[in-house]
């Protein structure tokens, strides 16, 4: 696996697993999801050396939308301001921030 760099922390992401239907965040390893999980889980696996991103309580959702976020899966995702209908702050597509749209 390639090294850990990106983490996202504190978010409301839909995992699709019954056991575990939200987790709070993301850790991206080269273009695929590493692991999708608590943030402990993530703070651990991804070191002193990946750049975390604070979501805020922000909702994460898959793209295309149906995507499912889970370990292995294409790092693409959309984080949202409030909700699915919400305002996009973030795009991640295959493992990089590509869009960031400021707000206050």
């Amino acid at each position: 696996m390639t090294a850990i760099s990106l983490v996202f922390v504190n978010g409301r992401i839909r995992t699709g697993d019954v056991r575990r239907p939200i987790a709070d965040a993301i850790a991206v390893s080269g273009r695929e999801l590493a692991l999708v999980g608590s943030g402990a889980e993530v703070r651990k696996l991804a070191g002193a050396g990946a750049k975390v991103v604070d979501l805020r309580g922000a909702a994460v959702r898959g793209v295309p939308t149906d995507a499912v976020l889970r370990r292995g899966a294409p790092a693409s995702f959309v984080v949202l301001e409030s909700g699915d209908g919400g305002k996009e702050l973030i795009r991640v597509i295959d493992g990089a921030i590509v869009a960031v749209q400021n707000s206050k």
